[in-house]
């Protein structure tokens, strides 16, 4: 086999762990009885953060439904169903009371931290454990040259 298709080969399977492990967070979130649309949403909010004059301030309703391109309606049913299992509150916006914007409690951000740890690395550490020395000892190899050449592309 070509160098090139081997290199194929390994970004197919690159790719083919990426899904595995998507898989994962998505069995893990039915798992914490969360449809994949409240999981999403709740990654989403995590990520939606806003840092405003080195404070945090959590988006609004609309901030929300116009990043995931959905309508407001069916993002505050969401939001609801969350509020109801304790994942996430509102809050009144300090400077206009009719604005309404959505936080992660503690609950729900130890949820997602739960998730992701579950998902990825526990996943990951298991799977790996399972494999021959020398097959790790190879990867461990491998990854650490390729991490070098792509942070030597970094720097150009």
């Amino acid at each position: 086999m070509r160098k090139e298709e081997k290199i194929q080969k390994i970004i197919d399977l690159k790719d083919g762990i990426d899904e595995l492990i998507h898989t994962r967070y998505h069995e893990l979130a039915q798992k914490y009885d969360l449809s994949l649309e409240q999981y999403h949403l709740l990654i989403e909010l995590d990520e939606l953060m806003l840092d405003v004059n080195d404070e945090i301030q959590a988006p609004t309703i609309g901030q929300i439904a116009k990043n995931i391109n959905n309508s407001q309606n069916t993002v505050s049913e969401r939001v609801t169903r969350l509020e109801n299992k304790g994942l996430v509150s509102r809050i009144k916006d300090s400077s206009d009371r009719r604005i309404s914007r959505v936080v992660l409690t503690d609950e729900g951000r130890l949820l997602i931290n739960q998730i992701d740890m579950q998902a990825s690395s526990k996943f990951l550490f298991h799977s790996l454990s399972k494999m021959k020395d020398e097959d790790v000892d190879q990867l461990f190899h491998g990854l650490g040259e390729l991490h070098k050449q792509m942070a030597l592309m970094n720097e150009e």
